[in-house]
């Protein structure tokens, strides 16, 4: 593998959604994905009106989706669920949540109380 290195995030974001769309995962597997890490790629890919934003998922869109607030579309989970469709979004750190029983889930710990490994 190659360390690439871009001159702003901007370019980063397009070359990840260029990646993603390349591979055409049918599987997005990552530690708090649907908590924060969604979250917050998309508000950047959002910030920076990064062109072809929606090949993260497999429907093509035109406009980036808006919280709504009336008509029951509300709470942190309906715009990545509407940039993903078409892609099965595993996240280990719910998953984790309903087979172990932890106080702490963040990945570091459990890697090292489950696998008896540091991250």
């Amino acid at each position: 593998s190659t360390i690439q290195s871009f001159m702003s995030e901007r370019q980063l974001l397009e070359a990840l959604i260029s990646k993603i769309h390349l591979i055409d995962p049918d599987v997005m597997l990552a530690h708090n994905l649907c908590g924060s890490v969604l979250e917050i790629l998309l508000a950047r890919i959002n910030f920076y009106n990064v062109p072809h934003w929606s090949r993260i998922g497999r429907l093509k869109k035109n406009q980036f989706p808006q919280r709504k607030e009336q008509g029951g579309y509300t709470g942190s989970q309906w715009i990545p669920r509407m940039v993903t469709c078409g892609r099965l979004m595993v996240d280990t750190y719910v998953s984790s949540k309903e087979l172990v029983k932890e106080t702490n889930y963040d990945l570091g710990n459990l890697a090292q109380k489950q696998l008896k490994t540091p991250r």
